[in-house]
């Protein structure tokens, strides 16, 4: 009878050790999951937070696109442009 209590605790501590090996497993593949998730959802919020940055101030891209470029910029305000309209002759 002692040996049949003995082999019954060490296939329960077997039997619990697995189940809890299998569940902790389970919870580190949705870890995982979801941390991968929030690096996605990071990169793309940089993305749309640089390109807010640069968009949502357009003197600000102004400024840079005239001291960062080598290259000769031109500003045009887009007050002082003026529409050309060409007409077509016919006869």
């Amino acid at each position: 009878m002692k040996n049949f209590i003995i082999i019954f605790c060490l296939i329960f501590l077997i039997l619990l050790t697995a189940i809890t090996k299998t569940s902790s497993k389970k919870i580190e593949e949705k870890i995982f999951i979801i941390n991968e998730s929030i690096r996605t959802l990071k990169d793309k919020y940089n993305l749309v937070y640089l390109e807010y940055t640069y968009l949502s101030n357009p003197s600000r891209l102004v400024d840079i696109m005239k001291n960062d470029k080598n290259e000769e910029y031109i500003h045009l305000d887009a007050s002082k442009l003026k529409t050309i309209l060409k007409k077509n002759d016919r006869q």
